[in-house]
């Protein structure tokens, strides 16, 4: 094996912490635990390791807790050890057997992390677990935050060995004389990381000699390129975004296709098909328009929005109107009903101060099929579904706009003003004063 160096090792950002070593008896994570147990006077650490048993390996999994017992103790750090039957997960899930053991590490992992009151969870992903995540997050046609790799830290996880060669450590154990385990499923080419780990990588590093450097190089530079979109979209979020009953809404305004493309997937999911955040990036562009975007969700463009639908938004039943106090349409709004001689507040579109008399019997709900308004001042009635295209109310918004009807005559629409057989003339003998109230969850 060619002499590679390991290079210095800094555990600064973890100074004075608490940390959860995740020890499985292999290479990388016994070096990390050595070289953490090494440092811990200089940094002011505090170790505890946990070593968990997937159920999977038979005996050879019972001489790696053995290995991990024997080397905690020489180290003088308490392990916790865990078991899962991960053969169970898959058949009850339907999990692949490599998901379903990661998931169950995760799960030991920050339970135990809880357990002991660490601050973070140590893992020994190194240069070379870096490389193969970006080409397999490449194959699969990953947006930019998949070629970010894996970040030294993150949340509850610490990474520190991620500039270091699996070579590198590999001579350090051998230098200071320390035993680990092989893990014989490692060298089975039986799923993509093992196959990118033993065929790909060491045919691409005969041509590229440092290759995996470069792929390492290339998801920090990503990750910092990512983080300054990711800063984008929060001020583009902000500013643009809004969600209510129907689902969300992104404003038309100026914004790069990588902060849209951003905003669709928090929205909808970080596995949205990348053809469908295609469709819904080349919708955008148009003045309007409609698309299926899969997963229960639809796209639909207007004039001065992209809409993101769920099928799950359904608008709520109508609820009899108080003739005075609350009366809420669950998920769109609050509509408080006083009366009293109040004066009328044209500047208010939130309130609107309407006959007393108009409101006996009256519901509050959404449209319905047939609905008809008479708009003040006007000589006949029209239907409202006209009467909202004309004030430009885009489509997903009418479907959830308040409504006070009595059967299928309007008598108030919510923030657009109240009808004919509502307004305040020289023989009403009573006011009310309706407030709206809109139920938001930005």
């Amino acid at each position: 094996m060619a002499c590679v160096q390991l290079p210095q090792i800094c555990f600064d950002d973890v100074r004075g912490e608490h940390l959860l070593v995740a020890l499985s008896g292999g290479a990388d994570s016994v070096a990390l635990t050595c070289l953490l147990a090494q440092s811990r006077k200089e940094y002011a650490l505090r170790l505890t390791a946990a070593h968990l048993n997937h159920g999977i390996r038979g005996a050879d999994a019972d001489a790696d807790a053995a290995l991990c017992r024997k080397l905690c103790a020489e180290l003088g750090i308490e392990l916790i050890e865990g078991r899962a039957d991960v053969p169970r997960i898959v058949r009850d899930s339907g999990q692949g057997l490599e998901a379903a053991a990661r998931e169950a590490r995760y799960r030991f992992l920050r339970e135990a992390r809880l357990r002991c009151g660490a601050d973070r969870i140590a893992l020994a992903h190194h240069l070379d677990d870096q490389a193969e995540t970006v080409l397999m997050h490449l194959l699969r046609g990953t947006g930019p935050e998949g070629v970010c790799g894996m970040a030294r830290v993150s949340g509850d996880l610490y990474r520190p060995l991620l500039e270091v060669r699996k070579a590198a450590l590999v001579q350090y154990l051998e230098a200071e004389g320390i035993s680990w385990r092989e893990d014989a499923t490692n060298a089975v080419a039986d799923n993509p990381r093992n196959a990118l780990r033993l065929n790909v990588l060491p045919e691409i590093e005969k041509s590229y000699p440092s290759a995996a450097e470069s792929i390492a190089r290339y998801a920090r530079i990503a990750r910092i390129e990512s983080n300054c979109i990711a800063r984008q979209t929060d001020s583009f979020w902000s500013a643009h975004v809004r969600r209510g009953p129907w689902g969300w809404r992104i404003e038309a305004g100026p914004a790069e296709e990588a902060v849209l493309r951003r905003c669709i997937r928090r929205i909808c999911g970080a596995n949205l098909p990348a053809q469908r955040l295609d469709a819904a990036i080349s919708l955008w562009q148009l003045p309007r328009g409609r698309t299926e975007l899969g997963g229960g969700w639809t796209a639909e463009r207007t004039n001065g929005a992209l809409y993101l639908l769920p099928a799950s938004a359904q608008a709520p039943s109508e609820v009899p109107l108080n003739p005075t106090g609350d009366a809420v349409l669950p998920g769109v709004c609050r509509v408080r009903v006083e009366k009293g001689n109040f004066p009328i507040e044209p500047d208010n579109p939130l309130v609107e101060v309407v006959d007393a008399d108009a409101l006996q019997g009256a519901v509050l709900r959404t449209r319905k099929s047939g609905d008809r308004i008479r708009p003040l001042g006007a000589p006949g009635s029209r239907l409202l579904s006209d009467f909202l295209i004309d004030r430009r109310i885009d489509r997903p918004l009418r479907d959830f706009t308040p409504l006070i009807a009595r059967d299928k005559r309007i008598l108030w629409i919510g923030g657009m003003g109240v009808a004919e057989e509502a307004r305040i003339t020289e023989s009403t003998r009573a006011r009310a004063r309706i407030t709206l109230f809109p139920i938001t969850d930005e």
